[in-house]
């Protein structure tokens, strides 16, 4: 048994996985490529039933394998995963995304190189190579989210005003502190996931990468998006997998999110006009999804 390079030796990585047996495999073997023992790797399977917590331990035997019996949630899984784990920093990786080449070096590096940085969320590209905007986000506040609901963040991708929740406006290659990365990869400095006590279970899937994000500024720390940390995410194959309650998911993960950090002061306020646009949005997105043969979700 090899030891990982001294710089990796501080970490450890979890993947939660749900009916990604065609994909987990490569997202453990890009864990391998960038210099992960399998000792260093938690895999979590949310009651899968495809064989896909079978896949891995025959193909990864060394890898720490938590089979669950249900379906607990992206947020209670990780949680499960993580605890006791004796690395500095934690790595949360996608069964559908792959480290490039030299990203985890180079998201510990990000994450050593200023103090307060608690997460560091590398540059993620879709397989046809478009940036997923998910990597780098302002938080949603009623006005950003009225941009995006409504498509003029669409329609005005370089606004620094309809542009501002995926930052649209700014040329994807330049590295910058941000409100939230994604969950898709994100690598934390494990001291402040630890007084964070990870996740918030209250958000089953869509949403706890956010909320995570945000409790980090609220501790004083910062989220950095490193662009020259390259992943692929091919992003909704377990959601694909059962579209409609994941749509709906989602869209109660909207309402926490705002009820959690919104729901006071001026933003009381909005809370029926926020609620009611994400329930039409909700009834729009499952019409449509009725009307189509091959229902998928739209967060």
């Amino acid at each position: 048994m090899t030891d990982p390079p001294p710089e990796l030796a501080g970490v450890d990585a979890v993947i939660c996985t749900y009916r990604s047996r065609g994909e987990v495999g490569a997202a453990l073997a890009s864990c391998l490529r960038e210099g992960l023992q399998e000792r260093q790797v938690t895999v979590v399977d949310n009651g899968s039933g495809d064989g896909t917590a079978d896949l891995v331990q025959e193909r990864f035997p060394g890898v720490r394998l938590l089979r669950l019996e249900r379906n607990l949630g992206f947020a209670r899984a990780n949680n499960l995963a993580a605890r006791g784990l004796p690395g500095s920093s934690l790595l949360l990786l996608n069964p559908d995304a792959e480290l490039g080449e030299g990203a985890l070096s180079t998201m510990l590096r990000a994450l050593a190189a200023e103090p307060r940085r608690g997460a560091v969320s590398p540059r993620i590209d879709r397989p046809d190579g478009r940036l997923d905007a998910a990597c780098r986000r302002s938080f949603p506040d009623p006005l950003t989210a009225l941009w995006r609901l409504s498509g003029l963040s669409r329609l005005r991708p370089r606004s620094r005003r309809f542009g501002a929740y995926n930052l649209t406006y700014l040329p994807a290659d330049r590295a910058l502190e941000v409100d939230s990365g994604s969950g898709a990869c994100l690598l934390i400095r494990r001291s402040v996931w630890n007084r964070l006590q990870g996740f918030d279970e209250g958000f089953f899937m869509y949403g706890e990468d956010l909320d995570l994000c945000w409790r980090i500024h609220e501790l004083g720390g910062t989220v950095w998006y490193e662009p020259a940390a390259r992943v692929r995410h091919r992003k909704g194959s377990s959601s694909e997998r059962s579209a409609l309650p994941m749509l709906v998911a989602f869209h109660r993960s909207m309402w926490r999110f705002y009820r959690l950090h919104y729901l006071r002061g001026r933003g009381a306020l909005w809370s029926p006009l926020v609620a009611t646009g994400i329930a039409l949005r909700l009834g729009w997105l499952l019409l449509l999804n009725a009307l189509r043969r091959k229902p998928t979700v739209s967060p």
